[in-house]
């Protein structure tokens, strides 16, 4: 089923965004709830994250797809538009692959309220 939001929450402390992180948040939905026979998902940079999910997961190859929402992949180049864009890909339907962005614009004054420095 088609979530459009974020299923998990992650703190992120110092060093930015990691593959680690996402890789983590997979395998939290996974434990909650392991008869998951596949998981679409959008990330910002699909293309590294999968390369590195099937080098670290190789059992998640074809249970985990992930794709870069729309407006992300326009800083991409051209192989990444024909491989992970969200309207080339079955199971995707016309979905944007930014609505968490939205939540994050909702909340962000409760983001910069909470930060540790």
């Amino acid at each position: 089923c088609f979530h459009g939001t974020n299923l998990r929450f992650l703190n992120i402390y110092g060093g930015g965004e990691r593959h680690s992180h996402a890789i983590r948040m997979i395998e939290a939905i996974l434990d909650d709830v392991p008869e998951i026979q596949s998981i679409n998902m959008c990330y910002d940079v699909a293309c590294v994250l999968e390369s590195a999910l099937h080098k670290y997961k190789p059992e998640w190859k074809e249970t985990i797809r992930a794709r870069i929402g729309r407006f992300h992949l326009y800083g991409h180049e051209h192989s990444c538009h024909v491989l992970y864009n969200l309207l080339r890909t079955q199971g995707y339907g016309l979905m944007i692959g930014e609505e968490p962005e939205h939540l994050w614009f909702i909340i962000l004054h409760l983001i910069k309220s909470g930060r540790v420095s």
